[in-house]
């Protein structure tokens, strides 16, 4: 059993806030694989290979298993807990409040420098994840994330609700090279990461390189249904808005809005190794 990624999938159930967001933002931006719910290992690996044998389930758990992939689980688990909580729900409150009345303010990296470091530190998250789940050299890596289905709904949520949305002029402004921006806008990104993550964060800042192209795309797609997104999360918690911007606050809201990260993370590890598994 890949206990692991088992026991994170399984926190998860259809009504909750984090799924119907990843499966609306699915209906909206343009490039979405089709969300396919799921909240065990197992039904992972069959969501992708339909056919699979036991054996081939059995394989997948192991390699699941692997140093590597617990490795990624647990980073990807971090960026949702301890202090990152309150950073989080502050991505989630500036979705709801960016077309609502909110003034005039700048959306950019340097009027909101917080903000900006958590966009940083979970882009070199993925990163890192790839890094450490995709066998081969870089450009391999990069090539197998653009064609996975959790890979595609990884970068859009990514590209969307820490990226567009509170950021919305840089996007405007658009161009090659916003990922390389956002690091570049605050020098503290590659040092949280490297705590956060017990180092590899020179791994992670190599495979980002080669990500940001990818990641850049997905931005310029997101910010066209800017709007379109934060009216549907609005859908959801029409009051969040109003709760105060606190980690308590957020609890009372619902705290099932903020580990995207987590669920994230252990749909990919499912897929990359329902998909080894499969080959053989």
């Amino acid at each position: 059993m890949s206990q692991k990624a088992n026991e994170m999938l399984s926190d998860y159930n259809p009504d909750d806030f984090t799924v119907k967001l990843l499966s609306s933002l699915d209906n909206i931006v343009p490039g979405s694989p089709g969300f396919k719910f799921y909240n065990s290992f197992e039904d992972g690996v069959r969501a992708y290979v339909p056919d699979a044998s036991p054996e081939v389930i059995e394989k997948a758990r192991q390699i699941a298993e692997s140093e590597e992939m617990q490795d990624a689980l647990k980073v990807m688990g971090y960026i949702d807990t301890s202090d990152k909580v309150i950073a989080g729900y502050a991505g989630i409150k500036n979705v709801l409040s960016l077309f609502g009345g909110g003034g005039a303010k700048k959306r950019t990296f340097e009027s909101d420098p917080q903000q900006a470091l958590d966009a940083g530190v979970k882009a070199l998250a993925i990163a890192y994840a790839v890094y450490k789940l995709i066998p081969g050299g870089i450009s391999e890596k990069v090539s197998e994330f653009k064609s996975l289905d959790t890979g595609k709904e990884m970068a859009i949520y990514f590209a969307s609700i820490e990226v567009a949305l509170p950021f919305l002029d840089n996007a405007v402004e658009g161009g090659a090279g916003l990922i390389q921006k956002l690091m570049k806008s605050n020098s503290g990104i590659t040092d949280k990461f490297g705590a956060l993550a017990g180092g590899g964060a020179a791994q992670a800042s190599e495979m980002l390189n080669s990500l940001a192209g990818p990641l850049d795309s997905y931005i310029g797609v997101a910010k066209d249904h800017a709007g379109t997104i934060a009216d549907k999360v609005k859908t959801y918690l029409p009051a969040a808005a109003n709760v105060a911007d606190s980690a308590t606050g957020a609890v009372a809201t619902g705290a099932d809005l903020l580990p995207v990260w987590t669920f994230l993370g252990a749909r990919l590890v499912t897929e990359v190794a329902a998909r080894r598994a499969a080959a053989g």
